[in-house]
């Protein structure tokens, strides 16, 4: 039939399977990532000539970002990068990727600007402030980055919009976007939640091997959900590392499955 979400947790383990068992790097991850979002931003935005803005945080998703920047900067085009947080407070892997990308010539600001409506037109904005792994907590840099984004329209999100709970869908932000892009596998809030949440929903292959799926939702696959539809999405992957996703809800909450379309 189709394909269940995967939650926070499973994916946490996803990721640590790759970095400790499988010794793929997360730069590597993080670059196809990057690339993806890249070219779905291209595509949504319908003007090439279009200035790109992206809103990062600290950790990897922020990563992420900072990838598509370059891509879109080493394609002639022009972005900048928003660190709402201060770039001191990047961790380790997307420090090395701001150093690259300020070697192209990304512009990099640390504070969101006074208001965003003052912006260009022509500005597309990237959502890559928080991940999957985002968990409710009072932070007021992060409500004033919730309240500048939730004023755009032309936006879209890396992996989750943020402020939106990768595992139960429950959305803790007003941020709208056109698109999501997410990251490897679709995370089970996806499926739960409002589809003005989320917009048009991709998916992106970033490397994790088929496996690795097989293992983590080994008590998924039953007569709801058949590994003949993760084959179906990876034979995809093969001609395209970016698929659009189709989402089918159910009221009986985990029969809600998602495919590729």
């Amino acid at each position: 039939m189709g394909l269940p979400g995967i939650t926070k947790e499973q994916m946490a383990e996803v990721d640590r399977i790759m970095v400790e068992d499988f010794k793929i790097p997360v730069e590597l991850m993080m670059e196809l990532a990057g690339y993806n979002l890249a070219n779905l931003a291209l595509n949504l935005s319908k003007n090439k000539y279009s200035n790109y803005i992206i809103i990062a945080g600290t950790g990897n998703n922020a990563g992420g970002g900072i990838v598509a920047a370059k891509r879109l900067v080493s394609w002639g085009l022009s972005a900048q990068i928003i660190f709402p947080k201060g770039v001191n407070e990047l961790k380790d892997v997307p420090k090395d990727q701001l150093k690259r990308a300020k070697l192209l010539g990304v512009e990099i600001f640390s504070e969101l600007p006074d208001n965003s409506l003052e912006l260009k037109d022509d500005s597309f904005f990237i959502d890559a402030y928080l991940g999957y792994g985002f968990t409710p907590r009072q932070d007021d840099i992060s409500e004033n980055v919730f309240n500048f984004v939730s004023n755009i329209n032309k936006i879209l999100s890396l992996d989750i919009p943020s402020g939106l709970d990768a595992t139960t869908g429950n959305r803790y932000s007003s941020i709208n976007p056109l698109a999501t892009l997410t990251l490897g596998f679709v995370k089970k809030g996806l499926l739960l939640t409002e589809h003005k949440n989320i917009g048009e929903l991709y998916v992106a292959d970033i490397g994790i091997p088929i496996s690795i799926y097989y293992k983590i939702l080994r008590n998924q696959w039953n007569l709801i959900y058949k590994r003949s539809s993760l084959e179906k999405l990876y034979l995809a992957f093969k001609n395209n590392s970016m698929q659009k996703v189709e989402i089918n809800k159910s009221k009986v909450i985990d029969r809600s499955y998602w495919t590729i379309s």
